[in-house]
């Protein structure tokens, strides 16, 4: 089968034809990310590749950022959350916790599904349908999440929607629906993200559609999730939620489709930062309490990634005389230079003068999006933003723009909102000087380290390999610092990530220098290998691993792994029943099984089982199919008893619950 994948990350899009069956790589593309329209990026990658064997493909299968984005930024549809059963006094209490607005914002419906249905606990169904029509009309979508859900199946969650659907006839989610698990704020968020989501998801498939029609194609769409599987264009356009995350997913499956070791440390780096995620027995280790990104805490279930500041797209700054890699990113001066050749000509004339300033004289300012507000920025901003319209500023020019001193020259709320931002030395320009990577300006590169050489007055060579060992000591802290996480079992301090950053930094550069150590040699051992992706791996990953005694594996695409992740992911689902002790009101026996379309309670703990292993395969199959699985489809089932150890040995053990999860996965 050939699948073509296309990744959109923070600074490239990739795009790859795979032979999934063979797996080999037909054809791949790189393209600049077009983050005002994804689409243009999109069909750029895709025109990268053989034409005709576009035409073979079987689908397209795509990781996206817009998701992440309109989650980080605040952007999203309009969207009005319902609670069913939830008091407001419990909610107020969490103070916004989860991300939820204020309490004013969300609408408390009565109706708890756990509590004996007396009438005033009854959701009172005709009141709401006048509240929908009155007070929710300016909503593109609405949210409904319900307490305890588990004892109806959600109904009163359907209910709802069907009233919803009536009176507005715009989308509603069900957080039942979504996720199964008991914390019910929590659920609240992940479904009124979701709902925010849906208009976000449907402008990307719009501007997809009138990509792929340009070029003629007509493909069936698949998204990576969260967890590197995938699901249909039309479950991701209802569940926009679970792409959270998705593009550092995909690229850990690539690096698995792509690299034999079985255990091993993934190190995708890309333009502005590097991700890490630990793989054992094959499989990605994933998190259990969900994703979290800005202020939402979600039950999105993906992989587990630790990401730090640290790409070919770092800036390389400068202060007393030493120079240090910035945790913002930068557009390198080759990749800006070749868009705008006249950058050569200042920096030349820069150069010329021979002159060093205090401030980053070499550094250019570029406008990246035109705020829809002007009015909210200073005067001297506007000038600015009006004056980077025309194109990029040198340094001293940005700020004769707005009539300030350049030593005095601040822009930091202007790069913070994303209006503009800097062009500057990075690690990519040092790999245009030393040929590793030589697809844009040369000669920018050249000349914007001829400055650093003027200021810190050190050979070209010596700042060269500076800038490559800060890149190459961050990333050994940094994977030292993830190693013993692991190891622990938990986060390092703020004090002991400190001192662990000093340690790693005295043992990068003792092992640096002929007879650096005299008479102690502090080192870490990794017992795994790693695995790089991600075009800059292939430069630092090797030294590093040396220095932790390992091997690292850098396959030959890994450049391109990340797409090549989204061409290969699978479809896999799951589902969760429970068994508890019997505290149904309504039912009779020892053990309550819920998660089906009702309570069932058993006398005996194995009818229990058996009931709970059936609806739990049964809904992962048909989950499957709702996110487009085909053919055949494999169900396992696992069981998860957990007991508490009474004094008196096992026979004094107290249940307290079994988790029976099903899994389905196309073959």
């Amino acid at each position: 089968m050939i699948a073509i994948g296309i990744d959109t990350g923070g600074t490239c899009t990739d795009a790859v034809i795979y032979d999934v069956a063979s797996h080999e790589v037909l054809s791949y593309g790189k393209t600049l990310t077009t983050k005002k329209d994804l689409k243009i990026g999109i069909l750029e990658a895709l025109r990268c590749l053989d034409q005709e064997l576009l035409k073979k493909a079987e689908h397209i299968s795509l990781s996206t950022t817009l998701a992440t984005n309109a989650c980080v930024e605040g952007k999203g549809g309009r969207a009005k959350l319902v609670f069913i059963g939830v008091k407001p006094a419990f909610v107020e209490k969490m103070q916004g916790t989860y991300g939820l607005p204020p309490v004013s914002e969300i609408y408390f419906l009565a109706g708890d599904a756990g509590q004996d249905v007396h009438e005033e606990n009854k959701p009172d169904w005709d009141h709401f349908r006048t509240v929908v029509k009155e007070q929710f009309r300016e909503f593109d979508s609405v949210a409904v999440v319900q307490m305890n859900p588990k004892y109806n199946d959600g109904k009163f969650e359907l209910e709802a929607e069907a009233i919803i659907k009536e009176e507005l006839g715009v989308p509603c989610v069900r957080g039942y629906d979504l996720y199964q698990e008991i914390n019910v704020q929590k659920r609240g968020a992940t479904a009124l993200l979701n709902a925010r989501l849906l208009p976000v998801m449907n402008d990307f498939f719009a501007s997809i559609d009138s990509s792929l029609e340009e070029l003629e194609l007509e493909l069936p769409i698949l998204v990576v999730k969260s967890d590197g599987s995938i699901m249909s264009r039309e479950y991701a356009m209802s569940r926009p939620v679970e792409t959270l995350l998705c593009g550092p997913a995909a690229s850990i499956i690539g690096a698995m489709e792509l690299s034999s070791q079985k255990d091993a440390l993934i190190v995708d780096m890309g333009g502005t930062t590097s991700d890490v995620a630990l793989v054992k027995n094959g499989a990605p280790v994933t998190s259990a309490s969900g994703i979290s990104i800005g202020e939402w805490q979600t039950m999105v279930k993906g992989v587990t990634i630790d990401t730090f500041a640290l790409g070919g797209d770092s800036a390389v700054e400068y202060e007393d005389n030493q120079l240090y890699l910035d945790r913002r990113r930068v557009v390198p001066l080759c990749m800006a230079a070749a868009k705008h050749p006249d950058m050569v000509t200042k920096l030349q004339n820069l150069v010329s003068t021979y002159a060093a300033y205090s401030y980053p004289a070499n550094q250019f300012f570029m406008l990246l999006n035109e705020p829809e507000n002007i009015e909210k920025y200073t005067p001297n901003e506007r000038k600015l933003i009006a004056s980077l319209a025309e194109g990029p500023l040198i340094f001293d020019e940005a700020a004769e723009a707005v009539g300030i001193s350049p030593y005095i020259f601040k822009t930091k709320r202007l790069e913070d909102e994303g209006v503009i931002i800097r062009c500057g030395v990075t690690p990519t320009d040092v790999m245009h000087i030393y040929g590793d990577y030589t697809d844009y300006s040369v000669e920018a590169s050249k000349l914007g380290i001829d400055y650093l050489h003027i200021v810190l007055r050190k050979p070209m060579e010596e700042i060269c390999q500076k800038i490559y060992n800060l890149a190459k000591s961050r990333l050994y802290n940094n994977l030292v610092r993830i190693f013993m996480q692991y190891e622990t079992g938990k986060l390092l301090s703020a004090d002991n990530a400190l001192a662990m950053e000093k340690l790693t930094g005295y043992i990068f550069d003792s092992a640096k220098r002929e007879n650096g150590f005299q008479f102690l040699q502090p080192t870490f051992a990794a017992k795994i290998g790693l695995t790089g992706i991600g075009a800059p791996t292939r430069i630092f990953l090797r030294d590093v691993a040396h220095l932790l005694g390992t091997e690292a594996d850098i396959p030959e695409y890994a450049k391109v792994a990340n797409a090549i992740g989204a061409a290969v992911g699978s479809i896999v689902s799951e589902y969760v029943v429970k068994i508890e002790p019997c505290a149904y009101k309504g039912g009779f026996g020892n053990f309550m099984v819920t998660g089906g379309t009702e309570v069932v309670t058993f006398e005996y703990y194995d009818q229990a089982l058996e009931e709970a292993k059936r609806i739990a395969g049964e809904r992962a199959y048909q989950r499957a199919m709702d996110q487009g699985a085909k053919g055949d489809i494999r169900v396992d089932v696992a069981v998860f008893e957990d007991y508490y150890d009474l004094v008196g040995g096992e026979a004094a053990r107290l249940f307290l619950e079994t988790k029976v999860i099903g899994k389905a996965a196309a073959e």
